[in-house]
């Protein structure tokens, strides 16, 4: 008879059950994330030439990734001509300032026109020089003057005209350097080393060192997400740990092609390693109810459970709370303690006799 016994329970179906516990019933709003950057700057090529890139990143592509400064050579753009215009510009331009430190041209003769003048001023008077003499004078003088004056004014604008040429030159040149405007990582370039490129080409693209969480929300579950919210987070990169963040906004908008909507977040204890790519899922907690029971979600058809008491399959209505993807809050119909079934519920029914195996289970959440 033993031996029949020890049969009979060695061929009854095994049902792996979990034990209902208390713990923080959570209200969670599900979405999936992506870590972003907090701005991306996208650098475009401001004159026609062939494109040097800098040591640095003359790898291409090979250079994504690297920190840049503010300020740093990304690459030259070479543009020959404007070169050649600027070397002579500026030769032209020392030139008219060497000039303009010499004497004017008509100084020297006004000089003496005006000694003359004054000298015949003294002795005319005194009827040794005709007056029409000193009128003569006087009229040198004065065209002289007027000589000097428009000698003054053609060298003033000769030097203008060439330093506004060659400030033009210069400004030209600096725009054929590409420098980064922002402190930040090369997250991507668009040129190779010795590229013929056009005005306006993007060249590079970089992107802010400090990062943001976007998370996507399908738009029957955007209406429960408000700022201030806390959230979970686990990323795919770091299986084993999770993470807090809070809901910083919510964007009006939904995408027009998945009719999802965005919430950023920030995260409140990122990893120092954190990358801008990263992807995971989220849970917007959006209410809790403290000291609940709760069992695995994955237990529970609907409203429907299975226990086990005394080796016998029953079968139980139960009333849901708050939901998650992992735990459900249960109202009634169960109690602390029992022993429920979470996997392969259609292969049993109310009433059955069945062997009963514990199975771990993650540990009920707590507050956040």
């Amino acid at each position: 008879m033993l031996l029949v016994a020890l049969a009979y329970y060695f061929l009854m179906p095994v049902a792996e059950v979990v034990t209902v516990r208390r713990g923080t019933a959570i209200s969670a709003v599900y979405g999936t994330v992506r870590i972003e950057p907090a701005f991306v700057v996208r650098i475009r090529a401001q004159n026609d030439g062939f494109i040097q890139l800098a040591e640095p990143f003359s790898a291409g592509r090979g250079a994504i990734g690297k920190n840049v400064e503010k300020g740093q050579l990304l690459a030259t753009i070479a543009d020959e001509e404007t070169a050649r215009q600027l070397k002579q510009g500026r030769a032209d331009l020392q030139a008219a300032i060497d000039r303009a430190a010499l004497p004017l041209p008509s100084s020297e003769l006004l000089k003496a026109a005006e000694d003359n003048l004054q000298r015949l001023q003294k002795v005319v008077s005194s009827g040794n020089v005709p007056a029409v003499e000193y009128q003569k004078a006087r009229s040198e003088a004065n065209r002289l003057r007027g000589a000097v004056e428009t000698e003054r004014i053609e060298r003033d604008r000769n030097l203008n005209s060439l330093e506004e040429t060659t400030k033009k030159l210069e400004a030209q040149m600096k725009s054929a350097e590409v420098r980064s405007p922002i402190d930040g990582l090369l997250t991507n370039v668009q040129t190779i080393d010795g590229e013929l490129v056009s005005d306006s080409n993007e060249l590079f693209t970089v992107s802010s060192r400090k990062n943001y969480v976007r998370g996507e929300v399908n738009e029957e579950d955007v209406g429960e997400v408000k700022p201030g919210m806390k959230a979970k987070v686990q990323l795919y990169a770091y299986r084993t740990r999770s993470f807090t963040a809070r809901v910083t906004s919510v964007q009006p908008a939904a995408d027009p092609t998945t009719q999802r909507y965005t919430v950023v977040l920030e995260m409140e204890n990122p990893p120092d390693n954190l990358m801008v790519g990263m992807t995971g899922e989220m849970n917007i907690i959006t209410g809790t109810h403290d000291n609940a029971l709760l069992v695995p979600t994955r237990a529970l058809l609907v409203d429907q459970a299975l226990i086990v008491k005394r080796g016998i399959v029953h079968s139980r209505t139960v009333g849901v709370g708050f939901r998650t993807l992992d735990f459900t809050e249960v109202t009634n119909g169960l109690d602390e303690g029992s022993h429920v079934i979470v996997s392969d519920q259609d292969k049993f029914h109310s009433g059955e006799t069945v062997r009963q195996r514990i199975v771990s289970s993650p540990p009920p959440p707590k507050a956040p």
